[in-house]
């Protein structure tokens, strides 16, 4: 019975409960080809149903809503159990995720707000007399899911891949008739810096007037955050490298790709007529592997932005011609948010010095490590210092295993901590160190800002750049143990004048980090792109 659905749908039927909603008798209208959709049917869970071909009253008989169907499709086999329950639980237009493609290799995840006209959707009897009498043609599946979308009062949209549709997607399944569109392009989900930032600019966009539609490939974590922003969600892996997909940017007004991995997407949209912003995060060590995909020349409609002069001048190492302008993401208050607060036991009563991030070279705990052996012992016995971050490198997690192990009193690691945990670091720690020897715009240094946290910082990150030494932070060079160990040495003497610092590191986060800061720039950024 299952072995037609996705992967992805046979995983959501295997968390699904069972829901006993025969007392709620459904239509279902399908006037076109709809062979699947009658094959599928003969699988429903929910049995007390009618297929009929006509939407006169008498035809529907007592039916309380009736399943709107546009064209051939399958249907998961609990998908009108699931729809009766929304509507026996208050819902007047009730739409679902759907997967596309023969073997359900793209999904599309809608946001509570999804506007645009669904392949399938099951609408009260009320709706249906509201939509039919502003018809044009009262018996046109197309329109009524259409009207239907715009006089709902009370729209639920099912976290469930319900619909299995064998072609591939389309603009219309994923943007409105009217209204203005962007096209975002993540070639990650997960909760690594560039996707997260990435997050701040839909409510951004949304503000401005723009359905957002984000493609990118399988969830890796924060494909939640961009549904809760209020953006539908496409998924496929490899979608970087699928050009079908990239075909939905020239159905956009605007569109936004996120980091140089985008580079082949950005060569086949330059010279198109949609508008391109391209927001680069990357750090140098990425360029020699995507080079090569990089145009040589952009088209007039596409305008570069970084998140700061150090991803600006990663670019310019292989193409100093090109003009890039600034964009710092922006970050959310989480000082003022409400948390779970955790005492995360560390400090023992000392100064806590903390780093986070993935151990890899690029990120340079080893440096971090050689700074504080380089402290003096009664220095060092005065603070406490934590690394938090998963093994990528065996090399720079040899070095901090080396260094817990020799000093198990006040150093400390951490594979990973929860987002309330790391709110709670930010809270709790003295200041953060980010000995980075190729890093574009530390996020987790803007997390402590918010908490008016100062950090200590290699020259070679993008943070660096905005930095007032001594006032909101301070700056090392040249990769130095030696010169990173003075400041910490500094640092841990002083915990006084580092506690004074927090007016001032807050205000380098709301002048350059803040939610505002970031949509002025945004708004700003869109509006000369665009020509508004």
């Amino acid at each position: 019975m299952y072995s037609s659905y996705t992967t992805l749908q046979r995983a959501q039927l295997a968390k699904q409960e069972y829901l006993d909603t025969q007392e709620v008798f459904l239509g279902v209208y399908a006037p076109g080809r709809n062979a699947a959709l009658k094959a599928s049917l003969q699988d429903q869970l929910h049995r007390k149903f009618l297929l009929t071909d006509s939407l006169r009253p008498e035809a529907l008989g007592s039916v309380v809503g009736v399943l709107l169907v546009r064209e051939d499709l399958f249907l998961m086999p609990t998908a009108l159990s699931c729809f009766a329950d929304a509507m026996r639980s208050g819902a007047d237009y009730v739409t679902s995720d759907a997967v596309f493609g023969y073997s359900g290799v793209t999904t599309l995840y809608h946001s509570q707000g999804f506007a645009a006209c669904p392949g399938c959707a099951l609408v009260s009897r009320e709706l249906l007399r509201r939509c039919q009498a502003e018809a044009r043609d009262p018996e046109n599946p197309v329109e009524l899911l259409t009207l239907a979308a715009k006089l709902s009062r009370s729209h639920v949209c099912l976290p469930l891949a319900l619909a299995h549709y064998e072609r591939d997607i389309c603009a219309e399944d994923v943007w409105s008739v009217k209204g203005k569109r962007v096209f975002i392009m993540s070639h990650l989900l997960d909760m690594t810096g560039a996707p997260i930032v990435l997050v701040s600019a839909v409510p951004v966009l949304r503000s401005m007037g723009y359905e957002v539609v984000v493609l990118g490939p399988e969830d890796g974590g924060s494909m939640p955050l961009f549904l809760e922003a209020g953006a539908t969600v496409i998924t496929r892996k490899g979608c970087v490298q699928s050009p079908l997909l990239w075909g939905l940017a020239l159905c956009a007004d605007l569109v936004l790709a996120n980091t140089v991995v985008e580079a082949r997407a950005v060569r086949a949209l330059s010279g198109a007529r949609v508008p391109v912003l391209w927001w680069l995060h990357d750090a140098f060590a990425g360029y020699p592997h995507i080079a090569h995909q990089i145009p040589r020349k952009l088209g007039e409609n596409i305008r570069l932005y970084s998140v700061g002069s150090h991803a600006a001048n990663a670019m310019h190492s292989v193409r100093p011609e090109f003009n890039i302008r600034p964009l710092i993401y922006g970050l959310p208050d989480y000082a003022a948010e409400k948390f779970s607060h955790y005492d995360l036991s560390y400090a023992g009563g000392r100064p806590l010095f903390a780093t986070v991030g993935s151990f890899e070279n690029r990120k340079g705990q080893d440096i971090f490590c050689k700074a504080i052996r380089l402290l003096p012992p009664e220095t060092m016995k005065k603070a406490s210092f934590l690394f938090v971050g998963k093994a990528a490198e065996a090399e720079m997690m040899d070095a901090v295993r080396s260094l817990t192990a020799d000093c198990p009193d006040n150093v400390f690691y951490v594979k990973r901590l929860t987002r309330d945990e790391i709110k709670s670091l930010m809270a709790q720690c003295t200041c953060l160190v980010c000995a980075s020897r190729d890093d574009p715009m530390p996020t987790f240094v803007t997390e402590g800002l918010i908490f008016g946290k100062p950090a200590i910082v290699s020259e070679h990150t993008g943070t660096a750049g905005l930095i007032t030494e001594g006032v909101d932070g301070f700056v090392y060079e040249d990769d130095d143990p030696e010169k990173l160990a003075e400041r910490l040495a500094w640092a841990i003497e002083h915990p006084e004048k580092l506690a004074a610092m927090r007016p001032a590191c807050r205000e380098l986060y709301e002048s350059h980090y803040s939610k505002q800061a970031f949509s002025d720039s945004l708004q700003q950024a869109v509006k000369e792109l665009t020509g508004e």
